[in-house]
C-alpha cells in the first residue's frame, strides 16, 4: 500500500526509514517514526471533526508518544495501561485512503477517547499494529483470569459510573473499613489505581467492567 504525503501542506512525505529492531515481545519497537495522527478522532461514541496531523511516533516505557505535532495539539501521550480497545479502520488523508489503527483509551479519570494512527512506512505500520494488538490480547487474557466477588464487582461498577466526586460509602452502604479492604485486591490485579475515594479504573478495570456488564445483559 502506498501511503500519502504527511497531512501538512508545507511538508513532503517523510520517506526516511525509522530504526526498529524487535528482539523480544516487550522491546520498544518504534522510535521517532513518521506518523499521521487524528487526536482525538472520537470522544466516547461521538465522531469529532479533528483534522489529521503529522508527527513522530515513539513507543517507550509502555507509553505511546507522538511529538512534533501542531502547536494546537502538542505532544500526545497514551499509557498502555489506559488502552481499552485496538481496531483497524481507514481514513482519507490528502485524497488517499490509508489503513489506520484506532486506539481507544481512557483519559483519567473516566473520559474515553479514540485516537487514530497511520504510520507512513508499511512495515512499521504493521509492526505498530501487531505490537498493540499483542498487548491488548494479553490484557484480555488477564481479565479472563480475574475472579471477583459480588462486592468487588459492585465497587468497580460504581467507579465506572462515577461522575465527579462520589460518596462510595453511601452508594455501597458499606463502612470505610469494608471498602478499604476491597481496594487492595483490585489494585493488586491492576484494575484500579490510587486508593480510597481517589481511586479510578485502569484500562484493564474499564475493560473488565464493560465485559461483565455485557455478559449480564445476554
Amino acid at each position: 500500500m502506498h501511503r500519502p504525503p504527511e497531512p501538512r501542506g508545507e511538508q513532503t512525505r517523510l520517506i526516511e526509514p525509522s530504526p526498529w529492531i524487535v528482539t523480544e515481545p516487550d522491546t520498544d519497537p518504534l522510535t521517532d517514526t513518521p506518523v499521521g495522527v487524528v487526536h482525538p478522532a472520537k470522544r466516547g461514541g461521538r465522531v469529532l471533526e479533528t483534522p489529521p496531523a503529522a508527527g513522530r511516533l515513539t513507543i517507550s516505557r509502555r507509553t505511546i508518544r507522538v511529538t512534533n505535532v501542531s502547536r494546537l495539539i502538542g505532544t500526545i501521550q497514551i499509557r498502555f495501561t489506559d488502552i481499552i480497545g485496538v481496531g483497524r479502520s481507514r481514513r482519507t488523508i490528502n485524497g488517499t485512503t490509508v489503513e489506520t489503527l484506532a486506539v481507544r483509551h481512557l483519559d483519567p479519570p473516566a473520559t474515553v477517547y479514540t485516537t487514530e494512527f497511520s504510520v507512513w512506512d508499511d512495515r512499521e505500520h504493521d509492526l505498530f499494529t501487531q505490537f498493540l494488538r499483542r498487548y491488548y490480547r494479553k490484557q484480555r487474557r488477564k481479565i479472563a483470569d480475574v475472579d471477583l466477588s459480588a462486592a468487588q464487582l459492585e465497587l468497580l461498577v460504581t467507579l465506572y459510573s462515577a461522575v465527579g466526586d462520589i460518596d462510595i460509602e453511601s452508594i455501597l452502604r458499606k463502612s470505610a473499613a469494608d471498602i478499604t479492604e476491597l481496594f487492595g485486591p483490585l489494585r493488586e490485579a491492576g484494575l484500579i489505581s490510587g486508593g480510597g475515594i481517589g481511586s479510578m479504573l485502569t484500562g484493564r478495570g474499564y475493560m473488565l467492567v464493560t465485559e461483565r456488564i455485557d455478559d449480564d445483559r445476554l
